[in-house]
């Protein structure tokens, strides 16, 4: 039997897991960096967590939506 050659693709799901891994890094450090700073100014820990995850998934949406990982184009 004869193997199948996949180095091909190998590149292509190099670069998509580094998209993936760039688009998840930028998700998370708005959540840290959005809660950090309630905390620093007191803001009560549910409602920080509450805040913090809006700001995690309007980060999400934003950055899938325009395009903003390297490789990805915009769905506009």
């Amino acid at each position: 039997m004869e193997e199948v050659d996949f180095s091909p693709l190998k590149s292509t799901l190099n670069n998509i897991a580094f998209q993936f891994i760039i688009w998840m890094a930028i998700c998370i450090g708005s959540y840290a960096i959005a809660f950090t700073i309630l905390r620093i100014i007191k803001v009560p820990d549910k409602i920080a967590h509450l805040i913090a995850t809006a700001i995690f998934l309007i980060a999400m949406n934003y950055s899938f939506v325009n395009g903003y990982i390297p490789g990805i184009e915009g769905a506009q």
